[in-house]
């Protein structure tokens, strides 16, 4: 008889290693709590559509990483991908917003996705996912990027840095496609056939190609500072400015870029060699069409395993 191992991209924490998650995850909800900022629990499996809608069905989660089955009650089903479509699901089905029209919410947990196992990478990974809901203000940004880096500090990572972008908005967002969308067809030959089928699809999510072709093609693109709107421009001037303030050091990263359209102006970015931490501010019109309507939120993610 064959001896029966856990599945490919999926590991067990052990005893020796349990403490070191408890003390991470003691320090993450005491920060968050003194931040004002209440944790929410959300199901690991979710309608298959929640995903479909809230991250959209041309993304490389929806296609190929979601781990999706069609239950006994022949209803497909999906254990989350990430968090923050979740969150917003409870925030309509629950009423929350009637409750507290600013509600600031963080959830820990696992996600699943069917990705390439590779080193420090896997496919049930843990999630740190922070939203803040209800506020424009773009000092609502720079406090979430305040805390970001005093909770990655306070968890002992140090010589990280912040970088930042903005992504325009469904206003001034289009000429930038049109012109990106123009760039990539003059060199179509040359990028791989991911890229290829998002340019007919997506054109924006070849920003996010980790093909070192690609990568060369698009360091030549049009760059978003150069399309944003007055309101636009002026948000992430003010953003900047109260990082100052806050004295939180910056680099802006004119190639960062994501193609989901709900995604609008500020987006982060800490690089770092245990660290996946993109996040976006973004603004998801009607995401369930509830009476809910247009609802603006900020993220942040530590993404993939404590270790140390």
């Amino acid at each position: 008889m064959s001896k029966i191992t856990s599945v490919r991209g999926f590991r067990d924490i052990l005893p020796d290693e349990t403490p070191k998650w408890q003390r991470i995850e003691e320090k993450i909800r005491e920060i968050f709590f003194n931040f004002g900022i209440q944790e929410m629990r959300i199901p690991i499996l979710e309608k298959t559509e929640l995903f479909k809608r809230g991250i959209g069905e041309a993304t490389d989660i929806v296609e190929k990483e979601m781990y999706t089955f069609l239950d006994r009650g022949n209803e497909y089903l999906t254990m989350r991908p990430e968090a923050t479509a979740s969150v917003i699901r409870a925030y309509i089905e629950h009423h929350i917003y009637e409750k507290d029209p600013v509600a600031k919410l963080f959830t820990i947990g696992p996600m699943f996705r069917r990705e390439r196992p590779q080193k420090g990478r896997f496919r049930q990974f843990h999630q740190i996912n922070v939203e803040f809901l209800g506020q424009e203000d773009p000092r609502v940004d720079a406090e979430l990027m305040s805390m970001l880096m005093y909770l990655l500090s306070e968890v002992g990572l140090a010589g990280l840095k912040l970088e930042i972008n903005s992504l325009g908005c469904d206003k001034c967002r289009p000429a930038f496609r049109e012109k990106v969308t123009g760039f990539l067809k003059s060199r179509e030959e040359d990028l791989c056939e991911d890229c290829r089928r998002r340019l007919v699809t997506n054109p924006l999510r070849i920003f996010d190609c980790k093909n070192e072709s690609c990568q060369e093609i698009i360091s030549g693109a049009p760059v978003i500072l150069d399309f944003i709107c007055g309101e636009c421009r002026e948000h992430f001037e003010r953003v900047k400015k109260y990082l100052g303030i806050l004295h939180i050091p910056f680099v802006i990263n004119t190639k960062m870029v994501r193609g989901l359209d709900y995604y609008t102006r500020a987006l982060i970015i800490i690089p770092g060699p245990l660290l996946r931490l993109p996040r976006n501010r973004w603004e998801r019109k009607t995401l369930l069409q509830a009476a809910a309507g247009t609802m603006v939120s900020y993220g942040c993610w530590v993404v993939q395993t404590y270790r140390g």
